[in-house]
């Protein structure tokens, strides 16, 4: 295994996984958390439990494969592996421990034979712990699973099943991102520097808050997030809400980062919004590359596309692909006023709904927050702008 050097926090969180069986790693941005999952997954498949079979989990598919896969591959010695089945998702290595990377974009697909250990990564993502359920009850004899994330706020069944009412012979270990030694010295003192009050005790200080001054504080993850908002084929009237950008900075949720956002949703016959998928990437100059992933998913071209008016390049592209396109000038709080309608309105009717898969525009929907009075933060808010855009089409268009 290539060298692996544990800060406290890590090790205290090794040790727990030994004498627990369930343990959460509740950290930090930048605080560790992954890579000792990562590492665990590697001690309980070559030394701990040689010869068993785990699984790997993540919210989604692209999570799986650009972050937990990756920093799990990062530290496999390549003379343990023995073949990596790429259709199935599964590593065997020479001791014959078999390991399964899976996504919990549909819990029911977790289902399967008994597993030694478990590993989820970044459940904050998770809407509800059905699939912490499903792939729990597969594991025996042994029950070794463990957990690494950052916190979602005291709302979060995460809070529910470790802080307010711990499980069973669970732990959790905390950890902020100024206890990890090995990041570099202007890391945390620059994501202070953008973030603030409770958002920084969150992301930061792994503290499980309650947020204040939430610009959609009536978005529920129960009643706004379900598969009911799936992609309908009959249904057609397809729009897009698209944020332009390219920087990445220092990833999600610090201020130089501004990816490109296409928001894919359908107007709803009673004359909602449900968001189905969306398309979120930095460091993407070509507009042609962008535009070519949209339309090549399986959906009916878009009606309309709503793009931040500034944007003429964006709109020039669509153009040449033939994609009709409009400006979406409008003023922010009436935007908002119009999401906020459609999220819950006054009679608790939730039109504007949202597939789990859009973990990016359900996060950002969790955390974007006025910094002033009627000023919203420009920190991970490319999401909403681009929700707010389709919502400005669908509303005022007769589409």
């Amino acid at each position: 295994m290539t060298e692996y050097r544990a800060h406290y926090k890590q090790s205290a969180f090794h040790n727990a996984v030994r004498n627990y069986d369930v343990v959460l790693f509740n950290g930090g941005r930048g605080s560790g958390k992954t890579t000792a999952g990562a590492i665990q997954a590697l001690l309980e498949a070559l030394e701990y439990q040689p010869g068993s079979a785990g699984i790997i989990v993540a919210p989604t598919y692209p999570m799986l494969q650009d972050a937990t896969m990756k920093e799990f591959f990062k530290w496999l010695p390549l003379n343990e592996k023995r073949a990596f089945y790429k259709q199935r998702h599964v590593l065997v290595l020479r001791n014959g421990s078999e390991i399964a990377f899976r996504s919990a974009d549909n819990p029911d697909s977790l289902r399967g034979p008994n597993r030694a250990w478990a590993w989820f990564d970044e459940p904050r993502n998770l809407r509800n712990r059905d699939a912490f359920d499903i792939v729990a009850a597969q594991l025996r004899p042994t029950r070794k699973m463990w957990l690494t994330t950052t916190p979602a706020g005291i709302f979060h069944w995460l809070y529910q099943i470790f802080v307010a009412n711990p499980l069973d012979d669970s732990h959790v270990v905390t950890v902020r991102t100024t206890e990890n030694p090995y990041l570099p010295e202007t890391y945390a003192d620059s994501l202070r520097r953008q973030y603030t009050g409770k958002f920084a005790s969150q992301e930061l200080d792994a503290d499980w808050v309650s947020f204040e001054g939430l610009v959609y504080d009536n978005f529920s993850i129960e009643h706004n997030v379900t598969e009911a908002a799936e992609y309908k084929p009959d249904w057609g009237r397809v729009v897009w809400g698209v944020d332009d950008g390219y920087a990445y900075g220092d990833g999600p949720g610090s201020a130089g980062y501004h990816p490109r956002v296409i928001i894919f949703g359908q107007k709803t016959p009673d004359g909602g919004y449900h968001i189905f998928d969306e398309y979120v990437e930095a460091g993407v100059a070509d507009y042609a590359t962008t535009i070519g992933d949209a339309l090549s998913r399986p959906y009916t071209r878009p009606v309309i596309a709503m793009v931040d008016s500034s944007a003429a390049m964006f709109l020039g592209a669509l153009y040449e692909h033939s994609v009709y396109s409009d400006g979406a000038t409008h003023k922010v709080d009436e935007g908002i006023k119009a999401v906020r309608q459609m999220v819950c309105d006054g009679n608790e009717v939730r039109q504007l709904l949202v597939h789990p898969r859009c973990t990016h525009t359900i996060r950002e929907f969790q955390s974007y927050r006025y910094d002033s009075p009627n000023r919203p933060a420009k920190v991970d808010d490319h999401c909403m702008d681009a929700v707010r855009y389709a919502v400005w089409g669908v509303t005022r268009y007769a589409i």
